[in-house]
């Protein structure tokens, strides 16, 4: 009975997992906003206020003096034993080679390239709006704006809806032919994720890289 109550709490938690849904707001028309949303709870990333922008930027100056009198204080006995100690890639490449440590990398590349595939399957776009008026001082240079922008937009915007779930999305590019105006760039974005996608895909890869690290490993 306590067994089955275990497994019908382990089905309700990824029930309740595969409700949740990682959101993302974008918006961009003057300025750039972003905000990140979590079951109920909004986190703007963009624009963020001077306040916290000041608390979490440190000159790059006090940064570097920190180190370099964290490495100072280090015993001189601890940072012999950390220039002897090979790292794990130095242990592979002198079990393995070179030939063998590149063939490692290209496994792992492969494992993590399969892993983003199979997250960005799932990734769902509700909204994808994108608006560009193209102005420019002669009819001519325009024209020419206009269909670069074209040939490259378009065909990224098709990857990007055959490769997703893209529920909905509106391309507009606009040629102006008055100098007067600026060219204008408009965004309206709604994309998410359910997280239970993200862990099937990151658990899966777990297990493959830890079977090709425990082969590299053992194997002669």
């Amino acid at each position: 009975m306590v067994f089955l109550y275990i497994i019908l709490g382990i089905l309700l938690l990824i029930f309740l997992i595969s409700l949740i849904r990682v959101q993302v707001f974008v918006f961009y028309s003057e300025d750039l906003t972003l905000t990140l949303k979590i079951l109920f709870f909004k986190i703007k990333l963009l624009p963020q206020d001077e306040e916290k922008k000041k608390k979490e930027k440190k000159p790059e100056k006090e940064k570097k003096e920190k180190k370099k009198k964290k490495e100072e204080e280090k015993p001189e006995k601890d940072k012999k034993e950390e220039k002897k100690k090979p790292s794990l890639i130095t242990k592979l490449k002198d079990k393995h080679g070179v030939t063998g440590l590149i063939e490692l990398f290209r496994s792992a590349a492969d494992i993590a390239t399969g892993m983003l595939k199979g997250i960005f399957s799932h990734v769902v776009f509700e909204k994808l709006d994108v608006g560009i008026m193209l102005s420019g001082d002669d009819a001519a240079s325009v024209a020419l704006t206009y269909g670069k922008v074209c040939s490259a937009l378009y065909p990224a915007i098709n990857i990007l809806a055959s490769a997703t779930v893209c529920r909905d999305y509106n391309i507009s590019i606009e040629p102006v032919f008055d100098p007067e105006k600026p060219t204008e760039v408009y965004a309206d974005v709604h994309v998410y994720l359910r997280i239970i996608f993200v862990l099937g895909a990151a658990l899966k890869a777990g297990f493959r890289f830890l079977f090709l690290f425990l082969k590299a490993k053992f194997k002669k």
